[in-house]
């Protein structure tokens, strides 16, 4: 629970009430008249200290209960063994206190008549007792089930909040002015040389934004439409570089079906070009394929250091977090002689797929 002691003050409250009630009851059905205060004072007395002394060892009983046996993963376990391990303390308490109470105060301290050996008594005592520990343990029950389910809710939402705020991150790079400046360029070179690679280009371009604004909210793609995307990505990289950049993709089919976070092959090949200066005695190269039909690997050479490039970290961060809500498996790095990135197969997202269905 939250607020363990409101809690407890509700219980000490709630028991308090209900033995003083109690009392009220048997002094009733057992002389006919209502308890008052001059005559029956001490037993009023004795059932707020019973109560409250019960509502103290319920809360610590429970709460050692809760560590024990966790409602989240054993709820019906849970309900039985507290509902039974509660009637067995609170009978326990109240024939311990009752016991020393009247070795100190009497027998008829609590009424007029009052016999500790009243079989009938017991018998009512034991009926009333497991008739409000159970509705105390089904309401303990309901209340559990109800956070549990809030705090889900809430976990859910947060998740799937992080979760695009990371995906607004990776695409912000995309939607960015230098970008489009740089395509731009790039199409305003080509109109006056290339006529028809210009008119290619802008259908590239406007593919990939295409693919942008389509997975904006999209947790995962499928595979084949990161590849697809990459491909357009790649003409306009091409474009721009001509011969000194070579990407292959070579995947099995079998695996095009997999999830993958959007824009992530297309991340590991910007950063790869970003990072690698190209010229013509210096090419580079970016190889996607798969390992054991379980992982993806990024694999681009190396052609030196730019200079004025900020770290690659910040881009892999991004991408590892983006995995975690779909995978506890690890990104891989290896930085040598080539630089690699090994990526886990996502073949179903487990952790998202209960909270964000309409998003596949």
């Amino acid at each position: 629970m939250r607020h363990p002691l409101r809690r407890f003050t509700w219980i000490i409250l709630l028991a308090v009430v209900f033995f003083f009630m109690l009392f009220v009851y048997l002094h009733v059905s057992e002389t006919g008249t209502f308890p008052d205060l001059q005559r029956s004072g001490s037993g009023i007395l004795f059932s707020i200290l019973t109560g409250s002394i019960l509502a103290v060892t319920l809360y610590f009983a429970n709460s050692a209960l809760d560590r024990w046996i966790p409602w989240r993963t054993y709820f019906t376990s849970r309900l039985l063994v507290g509902y039974g391990t509660d009637v067995l303390l609170a009978l326990g308490v109240t024939v311990a206190a009752g016991a020393a109470f009247l070795s100190v105060a009497g027998g008829n301290v609590l009424w007029p008549g009052f016999s500790a050996r009243d079989a009938d008594l017991y018998w009512k005592l034991t009926i009333l007792y497991l008739a409000a520990l159970f509705m105390y343990n089904v309401i303990y029950a309901l209340l559990f089930s109800y956070q549990h389910y809030t705090v889900t809710q809430i976990e859910k939402l947060q998740r799937e909040r992080r979760q695009l705020e990371l995906q607004f991150e990776a695409l912000k790079s995309q939607i960015s002015p230098h970008y489009l400046f740089n395509s731009l360029n790039t199409i305003s070179s080509l109109l006056y040389k290339d006529l028809p690679s210009a008119e290619q280009f802008i259908r590239r371009l406007a593919q990939t934004y295409q693919f942008i604004l389509t997975t904006r909210s999209k947790p995962y793609v499928s595979l084949q439409e990161e590849i697809s995307f990459v491909e357009s990505y790649y003409y306009l990289l091409r474009i721009r570089f001509q011969q000194q950049l070579h990407v292959e993709i070579n995947l099995p089919p079998n695996i095009m079906n997999s999830k993958i976070p959007p824009l992530t092959l297309q991340m590991l090949i910007e950063n790869a070009v970003k990072h690698n200066p190209m010229h013509t005695d210096k090419k580079l190269f970016i190889y996607i394929t798969a390992q054991d039909n379980t992982r993806l690997k990024v694999i681009n050479t190396k052609t030196g250091t730019a200079n004025g490039v900020t770290s690659f970290q910040i881009g892999l961060d991004n991408i590892q977090k983006r995995y975690r809500f779909f995978t506890d498996k690890k990104i891989e790095i290896r930085d040598d002689e080539k630089f690699t990135v090994s990526l886990p197969l996502i073949l179903f997202p487990p952790k998202l797929k209960p909270q964000l269905n309409g998003h596949a």
